[in-house]
């Protein structure tokens, strides 16, 4: 019919925005994917290089393997110079620290940093897009500063030509003449920059090819302008430096003389002077304590100090004392370093070879490992003693060892109790240590050697008092056969003992220059023990040594008698009874080797009070 409007579609206008939606929605779903392939990928990209050595879908693993080949391979033939006027030092890139593994890891960060950006990056490179990263340098590479370092030497070596010169002890100027100064941190930059362009043409170009780079340095030069005196300052100043041992390639490094100077006094000198004149001001130099002349002739010369003591019990005993002996031997101790006996000998254990043997514990002795190592620990304080060392850290025994005088010995335990003493002289010095047999003997000796130029030497002298004589105990053992006593031969009777030890130090003519006091120790008491059988009674009840003669005992009950002044009985017929397989670890017979018998005698002690109000070390403390 004319005129008849056709129905409009129900959402005919719908349509275009649909299929929109629908192609956005796919490609943010190819995006998305894109992304997530690229941050699940372990690859590093493609076309990616570090310094010009193309890593691309490698490991980070693959990669730093890639990078330290082509160091090693090529490193010797990439050279990289420093050069000012007719001056040049060099160094080549295998003498730089290079960090392959970070270099690596940089590489694979690339596109691997934001999850959004990571596709794109990767379909970039996948397409032809490249990237490169530097070679990882530490801030401070060792070669490069060395570099630097004679670099700045050399061109102050040439200071004719800066305006001034150091003569001597002095530093002279002229007005008006050229003032040169080198801006090194600028050129520390530069250089670091120039070194990454020269390893890149290095290592990604040929591999037989020899590749080369010279940086030319330039400086500030001013003729009538006021010179840079901080500048100037900068290139004269040269910080004092000891000559040392290094411990690992046992050489010794050179030294350094201080040079330094008043700035403002320079300052004030140039602008008082007419253009022309020369001025003059002092340097203040510093020679070093020790120099490389020095230390190369007087290293180790000089026997410092000595002990020897004779080491006796078990085999096992004689075994571990041996051990940490040899722990300690050949230590050395530059100048301020302390010794730790613990850090050096570390623990004693199974698995280091030591054994078990006689220790004291709670006041008693019983086996354990490393048994006998206090004695190592004690013959190196004696030697101590014999210098002039600064004693850091000392304890004494719970009873009197017998191998050194009471209190010249030193118990150590892990973790706890150390022996310590301080190189407090100005050269290294040196611990030798050895084990030896004489006369079917046991000795343990140490020497320390140093540098002894003063003549310098210390004798020890101890004095004892407050001695407590072993009483006797008595202790029930229902496996003691009746009418027997049985001497305990693993509890050894002790003397209770205090001491003050006292270091007298001479100079080489003899003359006593000081008097140290090395501290107090006391030893304690412990009785001669005897075993009964508790069906005999107790033998301190006993009428006139005869077992039974007194009340018995309930043997549940007691508990060791300390008769105090009770004399230990003649057994008559009651002979004690010694079990024998016990062989007793008593080193009180033993007396110490002293080297120093040439030495002038020394005034006697006066005994302190027996309150000297400092505290013995806890006897519930293990010792070797």
């Amino acid at each position: 019919m004319k005129g008849q409007r056709e129905a409009k579609q129900e959402g005919g206008n719908r349509r275009p925005w649909i299929i929109a939606g629908a192609v956005v929605g796919v490609l943010a779903a190819a995006y998305i994917g894109t992304c997530a392939w690229a941050s699940a990928r372990s690859a590093i990209l493609p076309n990616v290089s570090v310094a010009g050595i193309d890593v691309s879908n490698m490991t980070v693993e693959q990669a730093q393997n890639a990078i330290e080949s082509a160091v090693e391979q090529r490193g010797g033939q990439i050279s990289f110079a420093l050069s000012y006027e007719d001056i040049q030092e060099s160094l080549t890139a295998d003498q730089l620290a290079i960090d392959s593994a970070r270099s690596a890891q940089d590489a694979w960060d690339i596109g691997h940093g934001n999850f959004f950006a990571g596709g794109p990056q990767l379909v970039g490179h996948m397409l032809g897009m490249s990237s490169e990263a530097p070679l990882a340098l530490p801030e401070d590479d060792p070669a490069l500063l060395a570099l630097m370092d004679r670099m700045e030497q050399a061109v102050n070596a040439a200071a004719g030509d800066h305006g001034y010169q150091v003569e001597g002890d002095k530093l002279v100027m002229t007005k008006g003449a050229p003032v040169v100064t080198v801006d090194w941190e600028a050129a520390k930059a530069q250089a670091r920059e120039s070194l990454q362009s020269t390893l890149k043409d290095g290592l990604g170009g040929p591999e037989d090819g020899v590749t080369g780079n010279n940086l030319i340095l330039f400086a500030s030069q001013g003729e009538v302008e006021e010179p840079d005196f901080e500048a100037i300052r900068r290139e004269v100043y040269t910080e004092p430096k000891d000559a040392s041992l290094d411990l690992e390639s046992m050489e010794i490094t050179d030294h350094a003389v201080g040079l330094d100077f008043d700035v403002q006094q320079l300052k004030t000198a140039y602008q008082n002077a007419k253009s022309g004149e020369t001025v003059t001001i002092p340097l203040t130099v510093t020679q070093p304590k020790v120099t490389k002349e020095d230390l190369g002739g007087q290293l180790f010369k000089d026997l410092l100090g000595e002990g020897t003591t004779q080491v006796s019990g078990s085999a096992n005993r004689k075994h571990n004392v041996k051990l940490s002996a040899e722990a300690c031997n050949e230590k050395i101790l530059l100048p301020g370093e302390e010794f730790s006996y613990n850090t050096t000998t570390g623990s004693r254990t199974a698995s280091k070879g030591y054994k078990n043997a006689p220790i004291y514990q709670q006041g008693q002795s019983v086996d354990d490992i490393g048994g006998g190592i206090c004695q190592t620990s004690s013959t190196i304080y004696y030697a101590v003693l014999h210098t002039n060392l600064e004693v850091v850290e000392r304890h004494c025994h719970q009873f009197n060892t017998g191998y050194v005088d009471p209190g010249m010995d030193a118990t150590v335990f892990y973790g706890s109790l150390d022996f310590r003493f301080k190189n407090s002289t100005d050269y290294p010095v040196k611990i030798v240590t050895s084990s030896y047999d004489s006369n079917g003997n046991r000795y343990l000796n140490v020497k320390i050697y140093g540098t002894n130029t003063e003549g310098v030497y210390a004798v020890p002298k101890s004095s004892t008092f407050d001695r407590v004589t072993p009483t006797v105990a008595y202790v029930a053992d229902p496996g003691v056969p009746q009418g027997t006593l049985v001497k305990d031969r693993q509890q050894n009777a002790y003397t209770g003992i205090s001491a003050r030890t006292y270091r007298y130090v001479y100079d080489r003519d003899g003359n006593e220059i000081a008097k140290q006091d090395m501290g107090p120790s006391k030893y304690k008491m412990r009785p001669t023990t005897y075993h009964y059988n508790p069906a005999d009674g107790d033998p301190s009840t006993w009428v006139n040594g005869q077992p039974g003669s007194g009340t018995a005992t309930d043997p549940g009950t007691t508990t060791p008698v300390d008769p105090g002044t009770t004399t230990p009985v003649d057994p008559g017929t009651t002979t004690p009874v010694d079990p024998g397989t016990t062989t007793p670890v008593d080193p009180g017979t033993t007396a110490p080797v002293d080297p120093d018998t040439t030495q002038p005698p020394v005034d006697p002690v006066a005994p302190p009070p027996s309150d000297s109000g400092i505290s013995p070390i806890d006897p519930s403390q293990i010792a070797g």
